[in-house]
């Protein structure tokens, strides 16, 4: 994700972050242009789900989520 400063449009980056809630989160930027210099906050919040889906992964599709113990597989049901 580009964060770029509110005061002179330079690209920024995200120093730290902390979890405001479940879906909202605060980050700790600074703006990369040494003229500059500004440390700001940005929300990032989740706005929708596009696609909400509860189906078990497809072993062909997803391998990674289907190798190992049965356990893992067990987490989707």
């Amino acid at each position: 994700m580009l964060i770029t400063c509110p005061v002179c449009e330079s690209k920024a980056r995200i120093a730290t972050s902390k979890a405001m809630s479940k879906d909202t989160r605060e980050a700790y930027c600074q703006c990369l242009n040494l003229n500059c210099g500004r440390a700001f906050t940005t929300l990032t919040t989740v706005n929708r789900i596009i696609e909400p889906t509860g189906a078990k992964p497809d072993p062909l599709l997803q391998p990674e989520l289907c190798k190992g113990d049965v356990d893992q597989m067990d987490m989707f049901g």
